[in-house]
Protein backbone atom coordinates (compact mmCIF):
# COMPACT_ATOMS: atom_id res chain seq x y z
CA UNK A 1 0.00 0.00 0.00
CA UNK A 2 2.68 2.45 0.60
CA UNK A 3 4.48 1.57 -2.31
CA UNK A 4 1.14 2.64 -4.32
CA UNK A 5 0.14 6.45 -2.64
CA UNK A 6 2.65 8.33 -4.80
CA UNK A 7 0.90 7.58 -7.51
CA UNK A 8 -2.60 7.21 -6.21
CA UNK A 9 -3.71 10.97 -7.25
CA UNK A 10 -2.36 10.89 -10.79
CA UNK A 11 -4.51 7.76 -11.37
CA UNK A 12 -7.73 9.32 -10.20
CA UNK A 13 -6.81 12.48 -11.97
CA UNK A 14 -6.42 10.66 -15.50
CA UNK A 15 -9.23 7.83 -14.66
CA UNK A 16 -11.77 10.04 -13.06
CA UNK A 17 -10.52 13.58 -14.77
CA UNK A 18 -9.97 15.20 -11.41
CA UNK A 19 -9.03 18.67 -11.70
CA UNK A 20 -7.49 19.42 -8.48
CA UNK A 21 -4.36 20.33 -9.65
CA UNK A 22 -1.43 21.83 -7.35
CA UNK A 23 1.67 23.67 -8.54
CA UNK A 24 5.18 24.16 -6.75
CA UNK A 25 5.42 25.16 -3.37
CA UNK A 26 8.65 25.65 -1.18
CA UNK A 27 9.33 26.89 2.51
CA UNK A 28 11.81 29.12 1.59
CA UNK A 29 9.97 30.69 -0.80
CA UNK A 30 11.52 34.57 0.30
CA UNK A 31 14.57 33.51 -0.68
CA UNK A 32 14.28 33.50 -4.26
CA UNK A 33 11.14 35.41 -5.42
CA UNK A 34 11.35 35.28 -8.99
CA UNK A 35 10.29 31.85 -8.73
CA UNK A 36 6.74 32.98 -7.41
CA UNK A 37 6.98 36.59 -9.79
CA UNK A 38 8.67 37.35 -13.11
CA UNK A 39 9.00 41.51 -11.70
CA UNK A 40 10.73 40.56 -8.78
CA UNK A 41 13.81 39.80 -11.02
CA UNK A 42 17.26 41.90 -10.76
CA UNK A 43 15.51 42.82 -7.06
CA UNK A 44 18.94 41.44 -5.10
CA UNK A 45 22.43 42.94 -3.67
CA UNK A 46 24.94 42.77 -6.58
CA UNK A 47 24.75 42.56 -10.28
CA UNK A 48 23.47 38.75 -10.66
CA UNK A 49 22.69 35.97 -8.53
CA UNK A 50 22.43 31.88 -9.29
CA UNK A 51 20.33 29.75 -6.95
CA UNK A 52 19.57 26.39 -6.71
CA UNK A 53 17.26 24.65 -4.57
CA UNK A 54 16.26 20.77 -3.56
CA UNK A 55 13.30 19.66 -1.55
CA UNK A 56 12.42 15.61 -0.54
CA UNK A 57 8.58 15.11 0.78
CA UNK A 58 6.33 12.82 1.95
CA UNK A 59 9.43 9.79 2.34
CA UNK A 60 7.61 8.07 5.08
CA UNK A 61 4.57 7.91 2.73
CA UNK A 62 6.16 6.66 -0.31
CA UNK A 63 9.18 4.55 -1.08
CA UNK A 64 9.97 7.06 -4.03
CA UNK A 65 8.96 10.63 -2.65
CA UNK A 66 8.56 13.78 -4.09
CA UNK A 67 11.48 15.14 -4.87
CA UNK A 68 12.34 18.95 -6.64
CA UNK A 69 14.85 20.62 -8.00
CA UNK A 70 15.77 23.98 -9.10
CA UNK A 71 18.22 25.75 -10.30
CA UNK A 72 17.99 29.35 -12.39
CA UNK A 73 20.12 33.04 -12.62
CA UNK A 74 19.09 36.35 -12.70
CA UNK A 75 20.85 39.82 -13.36
CA UNK A 76 20.09 43.58 -13.43
CA UNK A 77 20.90 45.30 -16.84
CA UNK A 78 20.49 49.19 -18.22
CA UNK A 79 20.80 50.25 -14.32
CA UNK A 80 20.07 53.88 -14.11
CA UNK A 81 18.18 54.33 -11.10
CA UNK A 82 15.33 52.41 -12.98
CA UNK A 83 16.75 49.05 -14.53
CA UNK A 84 15.52 46.32 -16.60
CA UNK A 85 15.46 42.69 -14.97
CA UNK A 86 15.43 39.14 -16.72
CA UNK A 87 16.63 35.54 -15.67
CA UNK A 88 16.32 31.70 -16.67
CA UNK A 89 14.83 29.42 -14.34
CA UNK A 90 14.83 25.49 -13.99
CA UNK A 91 12.37 23.34 -12.50
CA UNK A 92 12.52 19.50 -12.34
CA UNK A 93 9.76 17.55 -10.03
CA UNK A 94 9.53 13.51 -9.92
CA UNK A 95 7.72 11.55 -7.97
CA UNK A 96 5.67 7.87 -7.50
CA UNK A 97 6.28 4.46 -8.96
CA UNK A 98 5.07 6.30 -12.03
CA UNK A 99 8.11 8.67 -11.64
CA UNK A 100 5.71 11.14 -13.06
CA UNK A 101 7.88 14.12 -13.70
CA UNK A 102 7.26 17.95 -14.54
CA UNK A 103 9.87 19.95 -16.22
CA UNK A 104 9.87 23.35 -16.71
CA UNK A 105 12.09 25.99 -17.86
CA UNK A 106 10.74 30.14 -17.55
CA UNK A 107 12.48 33.36 -19.01
CA UNK A 108 11.79 36.35 -16.32
CA UNK A 109 11.70 39.93 -17.69
CA UNK A 110 10.94 42.82 -16.27
CA UNK A 111 11.36 46.71 -15.70
CA UNK A 112 11.99 48.18 -12.13
CA UNK A 113 10.95 51.96 -12.12
CA UNK A 114 12.50 54.15 -9.86
CA UNK A 115 10.04 56.15 -8.42
CA UNK A 116 12.38 57.34 -5.28
CA UNK A 117 15.19 56.87 -4.26
CA UNK A 118 15.66 52.92 -3.16
CA UNK A 119 11.93 52.77 -4.50
CA UNK A 120 11.05 50.80 -7.17
CA UNK A 121 7.94 49.57 -8.81
CA UNK A 122 8.55 46.55 -11.47
CA UNK A 123 6.10 45.03 -14.07
CA UNK A 124 7.51 41.39 -15.67
CA UNK A 125 6.41 38.98 -17.72
CA UNK A 126 7.72 35.11 -17.90
CA UNK A 127 6.85 32.82 -21.52
CA UNK A 128 7.98 29.61 -20.36
CA UNK A 129 7.95 25.72 -21.85
CA UNK A 130 5.95 23.47 -19.56
CA UNK A 131 6.18 19.02 -19.96
CA UNK A 132 4.74 16.57 -17.99
CA UNK A 133 5.83 12.83 -18.08
CA UNK A 134 4.81 9.55 -17.17
CA UNK A 135 7.06 6.31 -17.06
CA UNK A 136 5.04 2.89 -16.73
CA UNK A 137 7.22 0.54 -16.84
CA UNK A 138 7.32 0.15 -12.52
CA UNK A 139 3.63 0.25 -12.52
CA UNK A 140 1.32 -3.12 -12.21
CA UNK A 141 -2.19 -3.47 -12.78
CA UNK A 142 -5.18 -5.61 -11.22
CA UNK A 143 -4.85 -7.88 -14.48
CA UNK A 144 -1.38 -8.75 -13.68
CA UNK A 145 -2.34 -10.30 -10.32
CA UNK A 146 -1.87 -13.65 -10.22
CA UNK A 147 -3.48 -13.96 -6.62
CA UNK A 148 0.08 -14.08 -4.61
CA UNK A 149 1.95 -11.49 -6.55
CA UNK A 150 2.20 -9.28 -9.74
CA UNK A 151 3.59 -10.62 -12.96
CA UNK A 152 4.12 -8.15 -15.12
CA UNK A 153 4.73 -10.46 -18.74
CA UNK A 154 0.84 -10.46 -18.37
CA UNK A 155 -0.74 -7.85 -20.63
CA UNK A 156 -2.48 -5.17 -18.30
CA UNK A 157 -5.21 -4.18 -20.74
CA UNK A 158 -4.46 -0.72 -19.83
CA UNK A 159 -4.99 0.38 -23.80
CA UNK A 160 -4.05 3.97 -23.09
CA UNK A 161 -0.96 3.49 -20.87
CA UNK A 162 0.85 0.87 -22.99
CA UNK A 163 3.19 3.50 -23.66
CA UNK A 164 5.33 6.09 -21.99
CA UNK A 165 3.42 9.39 -22.13
CA UNK A 166 4.70 13.00 -22.87
CA UNK A 167 2.48 16.26 -22.88
CA UNK A 168 4.75 19.25 -23.74
CA UNK A 169 2.75 22.98 -23.71
CA UNK A 170 3.78 26.87 -24.11
CA UNK A 171 3.26 28.87 -20.84
CA UNK A 172 3.09 32.27 -19.84
CA UNK A 173 3.04 34.52 -16.81
CA UNK A 174 3.04 37.62 -15.34
CA UNK A 175 3.32 40.16 -12.01
CA UNK A 176 4.00 43.11 -10.42
CA UNK A 177 6.41 43.29 -8.03
CA UNK A 178 7.30 46.96 -5.31
CA UNK A 179 10.47 47.18 -3.27
CA UNK A 180 11.52 50.15 -1.16
CA UNK A 181 13.43 51.00 1.85
CA UNK A 182 11.56 53.36 3.95
CA UNK A 183 14.28 54.19 6.32
CA UNK A 184 17.64 52.58 7.25
CA UNK A 185 15.86 50.49 9.52
CA UNK A 186 12.49 49.76 7.44
CA UNK A 187 12.05 47.80 4.59
CA UNK A 188 9.08 46.08 2.13
CA UNK A 189 8.38 44.55 -0.44
CA UNK A 190 5.14 43.18 -2.25
CA UNK A 191 4.69 40.98 -5.19
CA UNK A 192 1.19 39.96 -7.18
CA UNK A 193 1.52 37.14 -9.93
CA UNK A 194 -1.01 35.28 -12.31
CA UNK A 195 0.53 32.28 -13.54
CA UNK A 196 -0.64 29.67 -16.12
CA UNK A 197 -2.22 32.43 -18.02
CA UNK A 198 -2.79 29.80 -21.15
CA UNK A 199 -4.52 27.52 -19.02
CA UNK A 200 -2.74 24.59 -21.19
CA UNK A 201 -4.04 21.38 -21.40
CA UNK A 202 -2.41 18.61 -18.80
CA UNK A 203 -5.06 15.72 -19.48
CA UNK A 204 -2.95 13.11 -20.98
CA UNK A 205 -6.17 11.59 -23.12
CA UNK A 206 -7.73 14.39 -23.76
CA UNK A 207 -8.56 18.73 -24.38
CA UNK A 208 -10.89 18.43 -21.43
CA UNK A 209 -8.62 19.01 -17.90
CA UNK A 210 -6.63 22.31 -18.53
CA UNK A 211 -3.51 23.61 -15.81
CA UNK A 212 -5.85 26.54 -13.35
CA UNK A 213 -4.22 29.46 -13.70
CA UNK A 214 -2.97 30.67 -10.45
CA UNK A 215 -2.92 34.01 -8.41
CA UNK A 216 -0.03 34.59 -5.72
CA UNK A 217 0.31 36.99 -3.09
CA UNK A 218 3.77 37.59 -1.36
CA UNK A 219 5.37 39.98 0.58
CA UNK A 220 8.33 40.04 3.39
CA UNK A 221 9.19 43.47 5.50
CA UNK A 222 12.60 43.94 7.46
CA UNK A 223 12.58 45.92 10.81
CA UNK A 224 16.21 46.68 11.74
CA UNK A 225 16.50 47.84 15.94
CA UNK A 226 18.54 51.15 16.09
CA UNK A 227 21.71 50.46 17.78
CA UNK A 228 21.34 46.57 17.25
CA UNK A 229 22.34 43.77 15.22
CA UNK A 230 19.29 42.15 14.91
CA UNK A 231 16.49 41.86 12.30
CA UNK A 232 13.23 40.49 12.46
CA UNK A 233 12.02 39.80 9.11
CA UNK A 234 8.78 38.63 8.51
CA UNK A 235 6.99 37.35 5.40
CA UNK A 236 3.64 35.72 4.08
CA UNK A 237 2.73 33.52 0.57
CA UNK A 238 -0.60 32.65 -0.45
CA UNK A 239 -2.06 31.39 -3.70
CA UNK A 240 -5.49 30.44 -4.78
CA UNK A 241 -4.96 27.75 -7.99
CA UNK A 242 -8.69 26.58 -9.07
CA UNK A 243 -9.68 24.90 -5.63
CA UNK A 244 -6.30 24.94 -4.35
CA UNK A 245 -5.38 27.47 -1.82
CA UNK A 246 -2.38 28.16 0.63
CA UNK A 247 -1.20 30.59 3.11
CA UNK A 248 2.28 30.40 4.85
CA UNK A 249 3.11 32.98 7.52
CA UNK A 250 6.08 33.53 9.75
CA UNK A 251 8.95 35.05 10.44
CA UNK A 252 12.70 35.00 9.97
CA UNK A 253 15.48 36.66 12.59
CA UNK A 254 18.29 37.44 11.22
CA UNK A 255 21.95 38.76 13.34
CA UNK A 256 24.84 40.19 11.83
CA UNK A 257 27.65 38.41 13.09
CA UNK A 258 29.83 40.66 11.00
CA UNK A 259 29.11 44.15 9.77
CA UNK A 260 29.93 45.69 6.52
CA UNK A 261 31.26 49.71 5.11
CA UNK A 262 29.34 51.60 3.48
CA UNK A 263 32.45 50.74 0.82
CA UNK A 264 32.02 46.94 0.21
CA UNK A 265 28.70 46.76 1.94
CA UNK A 266 26.51 43.35 1.77
CA UNK A 267 29.58 41.12 0.12
CA UNK A 268 31.22 41.79 3.40
CA UNK A 269 28.48 40.78 5.44
CA UNK A 270 28.41 37.69 7.89
CA UNK A 271 25.26 36.85 9.14
CA UNK A 272 22.74 34.07 10.43
CA UNK A 273 19.08 33.77 10.27
CA UNK A 274 16.74 31.25 11.98
CA UNK A 275 12.99 31.77 10.93
CA UNK A 276 9.80 29.44 11.87
CA UNK A 277 6.79 29.81 9.68
CA UNK A 278 2.90 27.98 9.63
CA UNK A 279 1.09 26.73 6.46
CA UNK A 280 -2.25 27.21 7.27
CA UNK A 281 -3.55 23.57 8.19
CA UNK A 282 -0.57 21.55 6.75
CA UNK A 283 2.81 21.89 8.26
CA UNK A 284 4.80 24.08 10.78
CA UNK A 285 8.04 25.06 9.20
CA UNK A 286 11.45 25.54 10.63
CA UNK A 287 15.05 27.06 8.77
CA UNK A 288 18.31 27.88 9.33
CA UNK A 289 20.68 30.58 7.29
CA UNK A 290 23.68 31.34 6.55
CA UNK A 291 24.74 34.49 4.80
CA UNK A 292 28.67 34.89 4.30
CA UNK A 293 29.68 37.62 1.51
CA UNK A 294 27.97 37.12 -1.13
CA UNK A 295 27.44 33.09 -0.57
CA UNK A 296 24.23 31.69 1.21
CA UNK A 297 23.60 28.61 2.39
CA UNK A 298 19.97 27.49 3.97
CA UNK A 299 18.21 24.39 5.34
CA UNK A 300 14.56 24.05 6.63
CA UNK A 301 12.18 21.36 7.84
CA UNK A 302 8.13 20.70 7.66
CA UNK A 303 6.71 19.09 10.03
CA UNK A 304 3.41 18.31 8.84
CA UNK A 305 0.40 18.70 11.25
CA UNK A 306 -2.23 17.85 8.74
CA UNK A 307 -4.53 14.58 8.71
CA UNK A 308 -2.12 13.02 6.37
CA UNK A 309 -0.02 12.75 10.16
CA UNK A 310 -2.07 9.35 9.95
CA UNK A 311 0.57 8.57 7.49
CA UNK A 312 3.46 10.42 7.76
CA UNK A 313 3.49 10.67 11.36
CA UNK A 314 4.48 14.22 11.47
CA UNK A 315 7.06 14.45 8.72
CA UNK A 316 6.55 16.59 5.92
CA UNK A 317 9.45 18.02 3.52
CA UNK A 318 13.27 18.24 3.58
CA UNK A 319 14.89 21.67 1.74
CA UNK A 320 18.19 23.28 1.41
CA UNK A 321 19.52 25.91 -0.89
CA UNK A 322 22.75 27.20 -2.16
CA UNK A 323 22.66 31.48 -3.60
CA UNK A 324 25.29 33.04 -4.48
CA UNK A 325 25.42 36.84 -5.69
CA UNK A 326 27.91 38.60 -7.57
CA UNK A 327 28.80 42.18 -7.81
CA UNK A 328 30.54 43.74 -11.33
CA UNK A 329 31.89 47.18 -10.06
CA UNK A 330 29.56 49.96 -8.57
CA UNK A 331 25.36 49.54 -8.82
CA UNK A 332 23.08 47.08 -6.74
CA UNK A 333 20.05 48.03 -4.41
CA UNK A 334 22.09 49.28 -1.52
CA UNK A 335 22.62 46.57 1.21
CA UNK A 336 19.08 45.16 1.48
CA UNK A 337 18.59 41.81 3.28
CA UNK A 338 14.97 41.16 2.13
CA UNK A 339 14.83 40.61 -1.75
Amino acid sequence: MKKNVGFLALAFGMVFNVTAQQDKHFSMFAESPVYMNPAAAGFFPGNMQLFTNFRMQWLPVSDTPYRTITAGTDWRMLDNGSFMGAGVNFYNDYSGDSKYMINEVTFPINYAIEIAKDNHLAIGLQPGWYQRTIFNENLTWDNQWTGTAFNTSYSSNEVLLNENMNLSRFDISAGAYWYAHLSRQTKLSFGLAGSHLTKQRVNFMSEDSRLFRKLTLHGQCEFKQANSNLSIIPAFYGFVQGPNKELTLGSNFRYLLRGSSRVTGYFEEIAISFGAYYRLGDAIMANLIFDISGLSIGAAYDMNVSQLTVASNGFGGFEVFLRYRVQFGNGGLGNPSIH
